[in-house]
């Protein structure tokens, strides 16, 4: 088949060499290149680096719906458009170009985390799974209809990166199983149960900010699901703001208040070379790995050593 394939992230590339395996990729499609970190110079996602290096037809544009974008597609006559992370929406135009139609590979099990961050919300909501979902592309987001899924399990040590790799491996499988059917002429799509629709929409900077009145389980599990963005973080009496990377329950804190459960955001127990315990709503968590601001990541102790912290201190605003 001919196969136009849209993908912006380094992950995606993974299934853009699943395709070469078996069709012609036609043309690839990635977002416009973005400011590096200082602003300095102009960064290209992974896949145009790659594009770039196979000397494929790299289309980068602003606007899908812009008419010599739209002719430029028309006239490749691709048999399928394959999108990954992509970034952008597709317009009706795009859509009804090829004859075999777009499929998307979406990271949940649709209609469960319709939007752009369902590996986050699974690990924010406590997930002990979730899956990877093959469909057919319409213009409403993430609602067409089902080919194939399946399901992944989530491990209590999972964070994003984790996730995300187990995710695309079994992606990456179930894109070629999709392929296969579509090439065969043996696919069949089912339409989405929508008793079960539930959203993920994108996470902000201040979704970061640890509030320690939570139980220690959603705190953790916010921990697993914001790192590497936006980061989990404590703003301290400084004003300076503190990413916590690393920290597991404890059931009770090692050391608490006489005649009750201590205040939330207490240091409540210090565990030497390894991190201190901080009481929670419920419940209370082991800090073990910290990044001050603009400082490089360090073992939660030696942070605590620097600090000047001690138990009974307050941790966080």
């Amino acid at each position: 088949m001919r196969i136009l394939f849209m993908g912006t992230p380094d992950f995606s590339l993974q299934f853009l060499r699943k395709i070469m395996e078996s069709d012609e990729i036609v043309t690839i499609i990635t977002q416009g290149d973005r400011p590096s970190r200082r602003g300095h110079r102009l960064e290209y996602s992974g896949v145009k680096e790659f594009a770039l290096q196979k000397n494929f037809t790299l289309f980068q544009p602003e606007k899908i719906a812009d008419s010599n974008f739209v002719k430029s597609v028309k006239e490749l006559v691709p048999d399928l458009i394959v999108v990954v992370a992509f970034g952008k929406i597709l317009v009706p135009e795009v859509l009804g170009i090829p004859q075999k139609g777009c499929v998307n590979i979406h990271f949940s099990l649709l209609p469960k985390y319709r939007g752009p961050a369902p590996v986050q919300w699974a690990l924010l909501e406590g997930n002990s799974y979730t899956g990877v979902s093959s469909i057919f592309m319409k213009e409403e987001v993430d609602t067409g209809d089902v080919i194939l899924q399946k399901k992944v399990s989530i491990d209590p040590e999972d964070n994003y990166l984790t996730l995300q790799n187990k995710l695309c491996e079994a992606g990456v499988v179930l894109l070629g199983e999709t392929l296969n059917l579509i090439r065969e002429e043996r696919v069949s799509g089912h339409p989405q149960d929508n008793s079960g629709i539930s959203y993920a929409p994108l996470l902000k900077k201040s979704d970061g900010q640890i509030n320690w009145n939570d139980s220690s389980r959603r705190i953790l599990n916010r921990i697993r699901a914001l790192n590497p963005w936006p980061g989990t973080y404590v703003e301290i009496k400084s004003g300076e703001k503190v990413k916590i990377l690393r920290a597991k329950i404890i059931p009770a804190p090692v050391e608490a208040d006489k005649g009750g459960f201590p205040k939330p955001g207490k240091i409540v127990g210090i565990r030497k070379g390894e991190g201190f315990v901080v009481a929670c709503g419920e419940g209370s968590l082991l800090v073990t790995r910290v990044q001050p601001e603009s400082k490089s990541i360090q073992r939660a102790y030696d942070y605590l050593q620097g600090a000047r912290l001690t138990v009974g201190d307050m941790w966080g605003k």
